[in-house]
């Protein structure tokens, strides 16, 4: 199931990728810290689960809009000077949050502008996440030699856990002692420091793609995610588990209304499956996931299936985060899977394309899967919603695995030999 890899630190052995990964680091903690922030105080003021589900949606429609757009750009330009005026955009979004909500405490805008305030400005960060997430994941292959890949994407995606860990408990502490502005502002000094890093990449030249038109250019990624066959299949899975099993969202309901406790628990449980995530992260260091990746993609979404379920029983603060490390765990895995896969399987050609159609599926899943727990949470109230949800998943993980028994044993070396054969 997992094969033996050594040398945990291969990848930081390279500058630019160590920048990199402070960006990384630095785009998490403010993203996190910031989404927890604005959710509590949305919450609050509107005591309304869809107002949360809302967020998903909002920044999700802009997102999609520009990801593919941004990938089409990637593949055709240098996607280095995308990423750095991208991500330079985000510093404006804190500062404007905290303008907003003093304007509000003052009474100088009532609560309907600040919604809607508050519902553009997340429009504006899904516009410049939709630039800059497949500009990041298509650029890391030109900084990084081959043998040193795997060992990368691992550590990406433990930074990213890392973060994912550190902002709840930060964005807890400091709503709790600080207030929300004094959140946000530290939410724009890491996006500072994010810029930062990225302009002192070194300046690098990228392979000339000839230029198509954006529909061609289209259909022509997506013929080669249908193609591979283990690819296609271990993203439907990972979709699947963002569409029907996603909590995170809810967490701020969970917290006040069935566990009845505050902002501290909310940071505790938020960070939960970030620390799952880290802890598999130093597993995975040294034991591969990426071989049999089929098979190991459908035993983690029928893992956060089943875990899923028994969350939506508890109403015990250590069951749930216990519960919510090992959904975490088991993310971390199938993350690790993807990001392999698409990340040695495409033509580097095509790495900005494939990354822009990546990253709008685990978006959409994500945030439809949020705003779809939102509605269900409204009407039928926070436990069956979660059990609906997570039952579906698990349903549809059977019925996958009897409609791909015959790949379930296919290797990354075969898939990746079929792909080369086709090129040619």
């Amino acid at each position: 199931m997992f094969l033996l890899r050594s040398d945990a630190f291969a990848a930081f052995r390279l500058r630019d990728f160590s920048l990199l990964s402070i960006n990384q680091l630095c785009l998490v903690l403010a993203l996190v810290m910031q989404e927890i922030a604005i959710s509590y105080a949305l919450y609050q003021i509107t005591q309304d689960p869809l107002s949360l589900g809302l967020i998903a949606a909002v920044e999700l429609i802009p997102f999609i809009g520009f990801s593919f757009m941004s990938g089409h750009w990637a593949d055709h330009y240098n996607r280095q000077k995308i990423l750095q005026c991208s991500f330079c955009c985000s510093c404006a979004i804190p500062l404007l949050f905290i303008i907003l909500f003093k304007s509000y405490e003052e009474q100088q805008i009532t609560q309907n502008l600040l919604l809607i305030g508050i519902y553009f400005l997340i429009f504006c960060l899904g516009v410049i996440r939709g630039i800059y997430s497949p500009t990041f994941n298509s650029l890391r292959p030109f900084l990084i030699p081959t043998h040193a890949q795997a060992n990368a994407t691992t550590w990406t995606s433990g930074i990213w856990q890392f973060g994912a860990i550190t902002a709840p408990l930060c964005a807890g502490l400091l709503l709790s002692q600080f207030g929300l502005k004094f959140t946000l502002m530290v939410v724009f000094i890491f996006c500072c420091l994010g810029s930062v890093s990225l302009f002192h990449l070194s300046k690098r030249t990228f392979p000339a793609t000839l230029e198509t038109k954006l529909h061609r250019s289209l259909k022509e990624a997506l013929y080669f995610m249908l193609q591979q066959r283990v690819l296609f299949w271990s993203l439907l899975l990972d979709l699947i588990a963002a569409l029907f099993c996603s909590v995170v969202i809810l967490l701020p309901i969970i917290t006040q209304d069935v566990l009845q406790l505050g902002a501290e628990s909310l940071s505790l449980l938020r960070a939960a499956p970030a620390l799952g995530s880290c802890i598999m992260i130093f597993i995975l260091l040294h034991f591969s996931p990426a071989q049999n990746a089929l098979r190991n993609m459908l035993l983690v979404t029928t893992g956060i299936a089943t875990l899923t379920l028994v969350f939506a029983l508890s109403k015990l603060l250590w069951l749930s985060f216990i519960l919510l490390i090992f959904i975490g765990a088991f993310d971390c895995i199938g993350m690790v899977i993807r990001q392999h896969l698409l990340q040695q399987l495409p033509p580097k050609q095509l790495l900005g394309r494939v990354a822009a159609l990546n990253g709008i599926l685990v978006t959409s899943g994500n945030q439809l899967g949020g705003l779809q727990s939102s509605i269900t949470t409204r009407y039928l109230s926070i436990t069956p919603a979660v059990l609906i949800g997570a039952s579906l998943c698990l349903s549809l993980c059977f019925i996958s695995y009897f409609l791909t028994r015959n790949l379930l044993k296919t290797s990354l070396n075969h898939e990746k030999y079929t792909i080369l054969t086709t090129e040619k």
